[in-house]
């Protein structure tokens, strides 16, 4: 039997409209690190400057989101399994530009090296000096991979823990000499463990670390990828990222 042609039409649409519907009720996982002022848990709830774009993100392209805080290697093996996830905040580079899709910039800002206020024996002008230090990095991170590139090793002058965070207090005892991050982030850090804003200095910039992005899955449906890259472009132009900074000093 023959179905008429104006009810195939409007099956068509009601086949494309189911299918609209389920891509809409998917959720959407992204995972993400203890990484202050960028993502952080405070009285409970996952807070910061690339939780709260992200959020906005998933708010301005209709999508349901789920953000989840797991030490960094667990959250960057999790986005390349998961299909309907990503992981942030992420550097991109080379060696890892096939791995993902990628959304972004997010907020971010240039890495440093610092030493600890007032510790003027540990004063390296640039990192071929600072390898006589001992530096503290976080395991499978971008920089750790950055420093090993340029003759950091674990055992001579390199420490790995499992959040960028965790060295903070062997930092204060001297035990370790240099931190890596952006300015914004060390102060976060100093006040986080209750010190002055300043206790930690820079020293002198890194240079070719790259940019923060969300990181998704390779197979990430890709005009929902495109969807959050055009909320964010908006969101970059009209202010809302500079408001949000402002909320985290």
């Amino acid at each position: 039997m023959k179905l008429p042609f104006c009810f195939c039409i409007l099956l068509s649409f009601g086949l494309l409209a189911q299918a609209k519907a389920y891509a809409s009720a998917q959720e959407y996982q992204f995972y993400t690190e203890h990484l202050p002022p960028y993502s952080f848990m405070q009285q409970n709830q996952l807070t910061g400057i690339n939780v709260e774009l992200v959020k906005l993100l998933c708010q301005r392209a209709k999508i349901t989101c789920n953000i989840s805080l797991l030490p960094w290697r667990r959250a960057f093996d999790m986005a390349q399994h998961n299909v309907y996830s990503g992981v942030f905040s992420t550097s991109r580079n080379a060696e890892r530009e096939a791995l993902f899709s990628w959304v972004g910039p997010i907020a971010s800002e240039p890495g440093y090296l610092f030493r600890l206020k007032g510790r003027t024996e540990v004063n390296p002008a640039n990192l071929d000096e600072a390898k006589n230090y001992i530096l503290a990095v976080s395991r499978g991170d971008r920089l750790e991979s950055y420093f090993q590139s340029k003759g950091f090793r674990y055992g001579s002058n390199m420490m790995g823990f499992s959040t960028r965070t965790e060295p903070i207090p062997l930092f204060f005892a001297h035990k370790v000499d240099l931190l890596s991050g952006s300015k914004r982030s060390l102060r976060s850090w100093m006040l986080e463990h209750n010190m002055p804003a300043d206790t930690a200095e820079p020293l002198f910039l890194l240079a070719d670390i790259g940019a923060h992005y969300l990181a998704l899955n390779p197979q990430f449906p890709a005009d929902v990828a495109l969807a959050l890259q055009r909320e964010l472009d908006i969101i970059h132009q009209n202010g809302e990222l500079t408001a949000i900074l402002q909320r985290y000093p």
